[in-house]
């Protein structure tokens, strides 16, 4: 799991929500957001019952997501995330049985494809 100051609150979803631009991938969905006055860039991720009934499921899946951030070297000492995004991923109907590997490569596409990784 993401330090709580790396997290969104979920006060803020339905702001992203709606004013954040879009990226799809085959499993996921990102939501990003550009707060100037941000100094850290956060992330959240969202799985819906209609991904995987169970909330277990659900969590195990939220919790592969945070690991694969912290992973792949995005957070941390030697960061390479803009500073002030927000970036809100949401699993798709067919992601309940992604693998670790795949789920690390679509979360830096679609990073890249954001413009969020420098």
């Amino acid at each position: 799991m993401l330090p709580k100051s790396q997290r969104i609150p979920r006060k803020d979803f339905s702001q992203i929500l709606s004013l954040g631009r879009r990226y799809n991938s085959e499993h996921l969905l990102l939501y990003t957001r550009n707060l100037l006055t941000l100094g850290v860039s956060k992330f959240s991720f969202s799985v819906s019952k209609k991904v995987c009934k169970l909330a277990v499921g659900r969590n195990k899946l939220r919790r592969r997501g945070y690991n694969a951030i912290r992973r792949t070297g995005l957070i941390g000492p030697m960061c390479h995330i803009k500073p002030g995004y927000f970036c809100f991923f949401s699993f798709k109907k067919n992601s309940s049985s992604i693998s670790f590997s795949l789920l690390e490569q679509e979360i830096l596409h679609l990073l890249q494809d954001s413009g969020v990784i420098l």
